[in-house]
């Protein structure tokens, strides 16, 4: 990338945006601390399954009764996916035991404690730069980043990852940018290291962030262009994340003789089938499913099943998934702040003040960029757009396809699309529209995670 020192008028953080930040801290520990448990999304199966791993250390076997509680309706645990979280949960359960009784409330303060530790990571690298801090600004657009960091769940160390890559591929001062930018494949080793873990976590997060990592590696192709050093350096980044990737599955097959990697499973729903693939897994999800939720219900008495299930194979149009469904006001909904089952909304303006700031900030950028007529960031502008696009219409088609499920969080790499985006071209952004629009969207979401979350979230 050509830039180097940034222009003295480009967007700088406001350094009152590092307290909004210490506040938020502050209010995700209180709803940690105060919420009942399983008052949120999933979370009595997120909890048994960072409960399995305080005393285990390997996957467990498929049908084994000690994790029957782990299983949801859909005859699936957390257990027989990859994500690593749920291992490194439970070890903080075990470590900080002494100090913390309750091991549920421990789980909770494992995610509690990846958001404080994205906030002293930044607070510290911009000790003397405040653009350092223009990437973790972005956690401040919406409540419901926060509410994921409050609670037992597996989108808040996903998202740890994806912000701390898109500073390494954003930021001219990061490990990875220095050891692309050397001039051997050994100086700066450990920054491609680094890069390589973190791609090779995100391959084995929540399914929803390959598209961050699409995005990632486009962007660093775009902006390092292979030659031969690179294709070098890009080797080792990829064989990193691989051995990440093969190590944890290798586990699995250790334990079972199979693997039930949740990116294919996905891949599987969006080209039109389902639990089609016969192992031990699909056998069991068969024997202790809920009835409309079994597979085999699904393949052969489709009409039997849950009615928000595979609506597109029940012959519902894709119109009617916005004209009865509602599928885009929910998203934006629980994208700004949906609490409990999302059941727990804010009144309406907050939802249209919210989508006002949001449209106006977005067309503030598009206008900027486009006006600039500079071919760097119009190309990697049209690489952040298709992102978002994505990520709207993989929701969208899931939703449709497999289950209906409009949650907001299933956005969530967009956060860290924008905030590399901004981040890369800050010279060419007005610093008191951006700051004003951080300002007020944080303003607003401070009212809806206080007076509609932490308010509420115990009631009913």
């Amino acid at each position: 990338m050509k830039r180097d020192l940034p222009s003295p008028h480009q967007f700088v953080s406001y350094s009152v945006l590092k307290y909004c930040l210490g506040s938020v801290l502050i209010l995700v520990f209180a709803m940690a601390t105060v919420s009942n448990y399983n008052r949120h999304p999933d979370e009595s199966n997120h909890l048994s399954a960072a409960g399995y791993y305080t005393n285990h250390f390997l996957p467990p076997e498929i049908g084994d009764p000690a994790v029957r509680n782990s299983y949801s309706v859909w005859g699936i645990s957390y257990l027989n996916y990859q994500w690593v979280e749920y291992f490194l949960a439970g070890k903080f359960i075990s470590m900080v035991s002494p100090l913390i009784r309750d091991p549920d409330l421990a789980a909770r303060f494992f995610n509690c404690s990846l958001l404080v530790l994205l906030a002293v990571i930044f607070y510290y690298r911009s000790r003397t730069d405040n653009t350092e801090f223009i990437i973790p600004c972005f956690l401040l657009v919406t409540p419901q980043i926060w509410y994921v960091f409050s609670y037992c769940n597996n989108d808040a160390f996903a998202v740890f990852v994806s912000i701390l890559l898109a500073y390494e591929i954003a930021s001219q001062q990061s490990s990875l940018s220095e050891y692309l930018r050397s001039k051997g494949v050994l100086p700066g080793l450990t920054g491609g290291v680094f890069a390589g873990l973190l791609f090779g976590l995100l391959i084995i997060c929540k399914t929803n962030y390959w598209l961050f990592l699409f995005f990632a590696a486009s962007w660093l192709f775009l902006n390092f262009p292979l030659n031969a050093l690179a294709t070098k350096k890009y080797a080792i980044i990829a064989l990193v994340a691989l051995s990440v990737f093969a190590f944890r599955i290798g586990l699995d097959f250790y334990v079972n003789g199979e693997t039930d990697f949740s990116g294919s499973s996905y891949m599987n729903y969006f080209l039109g089938g389902f639990e089609t693939k016969p192992g031990k897994l699909l056998a069991y999800q068969d024997e202790i499913a809920d009835y409309e939720f079994k597979p085999t219900t699904l393949e052969n008495e489709l009409e039997r099943s849950r009615p928000e299930v595979k609506l597109k194979a029940k012959g519902t149009p894709a119109i009617e998934m916005l004209s009865k469904w509602h599928w885009h006001t929910l998203s934006f909904e629980s994208f700004v702040g949906l609490y409990g089952y999302m059941n727990l909304s804010g009144p309406k303006w907050y939802y249209g003040a919210m989508l006002l700031l949001f449209f106006s900030f977005g067309l503030y950028v598009v206008v900027t960029i486009i006006a600039r007529r500079d071919r760097e960031s119009l190309r990697n502008f049209a690489l952040a757009i298709t992102g978002f696009l994505l990520a709207t219409a993989i929701s969208f088609y899931l939703s449709w396809n497999y289950a209906f499920q409009p949650q907001g969080r299933y956005l969530f790499p967009v956060i860290p699309i924008l905030a590399t985006f901004v981040y890369s071209y800050r010279e060419f952004l007005n610093p008191r529209v951006i700051n004003s629009f951080l300002i007020a969207v944080f303003i607003l979401s401070v009212y809806s995670f206080v007076f509609v979350g932490l308010a509420q979230i115990n009631n009913g």
